[in-house]
């Protein structure tokens, strides 16, 4: 049996208030909380950053008259709120991620929904004052007709001179390789200067050896033997031409691969989607460790799939994970593959994901140890009596675990940014 935290009573109870102010349950301990950020309308959770004074940064959305805003809300440990701020833009922005640079930023991907979707960049200071933002769109090339096509934004990441951008786009007209019969989507990894001022031509910004790939994250490691950047890039393709798998690829200087430097994780006739990836710590074991959604081919059900890597990643022979399995959890036919993975800073890593086992879609958190063996003898669903949608995960500074997602409430099923906080068992309790 499943441990479930369910929450049904107390959203009833909250559908009659009002929602003008962040709503609180109030546990037994005062630590362990569920809270709810933003006014009137609908705001969704989608990312989360703890910051180096112990407050974190919740990203997300704010529906504003029928336009989606940017939506950032600074907390204390104990979830009451420093600051908040919507940023307007002409078009609506949905979120995707943030992080903390190492200069004491922040900084925020989204979609841009003008005619076509773009990709929308904008980093903030600690207070979040906004301090420079652009939109950029891909087009295609000539011979073809000059048209502006969709981007979809997954992921942003520090590099030593500014950022890349990460997601796939249907411009399929400007990866360096040939382009497959039956091609329609590519992985997409745009560069910026640190001013966000975007790359030059030189820096290749999509790629994709299947007929559907996606980039999900990117990091920039260790100089080659020549002392010119490298980079490891992490997606999902379908390049084996039977399902999809996750697909690791080491890219050079100018955004390129060599043609031979990749590998591919998987299970065979199923399809593994990649959606959130974490830098192992020393005490875990140095590496990466990615994680996603399995689902059996013709199968609605979803279950989670998660590989451990080496630091080093040695791409002339066939990939060795210290671990790479499916968790065989039965999540249900989910509606997002959205997954989130935390490194805990003793040992083992924290999994969220959604749920839907039960007909409602859940939050779902489980922890696994260093070698990829379940640690909680049951996960722990958090949710209430219409589907909701996970963000992320973190540890805090005391060992506690703080969940970022949307929770929908009321009669009427309006979205709230939500903020869950419990012990390190995922419990309500000291």
């Amino acid at each position: 049996m499943r441990t479930r935290a369910w929450i049904f009573g107390i959203l009833g109870l909250l559908s009659i208030w009002s929602c003008d102010t962040a709503s609180s349950i109030d546990p037994p301990e005062n630590s362990f909380f569920v809270k709810f950020y933003g006014d009137n309308g609908n705001q969704e959770g989608v990312d989360a950053v703890l910051n180096v004074d112990g407050t974190m940064t919740l990203l997300g959305t704010n529906e504003v008259g029928g336009i989606k805003q940017l939506y950032l809300v600074n907390i204390e440990q104990n979830g009451n709120v420093v600051w908040e701020s919507t940023l307007t833009t002409p078009f609506s922005a949905i979120a995707k991620d943030i992080e903390l640079t190492n200069d004491g930023r922040l900084v925020v991907v989204a979609n841009y929904l003008k005619s076509t979707k773009d990709i929308f960049i904008a980093t903030f200071t600690l207070g979040g004052v906004l301090l420079d933002s652009t939109s950029t769109g891909l087009f295609t090339i000539p011979p073809n007709p000059i048209v502006p096509t969709d981007e979809t934004v997954v992921s942003v990441t520090q590099t030593n001179d500014g950022f890349i951008v990460v997601g796939s786009t249907n411009n399929l007209d400007i990866k360096p390789t040939a382009t497959q019969t039956n091609d329609v989507q590519d992985a997409m990894h745009v560069r910026y200067y640190d001013d966000l001022t975007l790359y030059p031509d030189f820096w290749d910004q999509t790629h994709g050896p299947g007929d559907f790939d996606s980039g999900v994250k990117i990091i920039q490691t260790i100089p080659d033997e020549f002392g010119d950047e490298q980079f490891y890039y992490f997606g999902y393709t379908n390049a084996m031409k039977t399902d999809l798998n996750f697909y690791v690829l080491r890219l050079g200087a100018e955004g390129r691969s060599n043609g031979s430097d990749d590998f591919f994780l998987g299970i065979p006739a199923s399809d593994e989607r990649l959606s959130s990836f974490a830098l192992s710590p020393l005490q875990s074991g140095e590496g990466f460790v990615l994680m996603g959604t399995s689902s059996a081919s013709g199968s609605a059900n979803a279950d989670i799939f998660i590989v451990k890597l080496n630091r080093l990643l040695d791409f002339n022979k066939p990939p060795n994970p210290p671990f790479q399995k499916n968790l065989a959890e039965n999540l249900g036919p989910i509606s997002s593959d959205k997954t989130s993975v935390f490194a805990s800073a003793s040992s083992g890593y924290l999994l969220l994901s959604n749920d839907k086992s039960s007909g409602v879609q859940n939050f779902y958190l489980n922890k696994i140890d260093n070698s990829g063996s379940v640690a909680w003898s049951n996960p722990i669903i958090f949710g209430g009596e219409m589907d909701d949608e996970v963000g992320a995960v973190l540890e805090l500074p005391d060992g506690s675990i703080g969940i970022i997602g949307t929770f929908a409430i009321g009669q009427d099923g309006e979205k709230k940014m939500t903020f869950i906080k419990v012990n390190k068992e995922g419990k309500f309790s000291k």
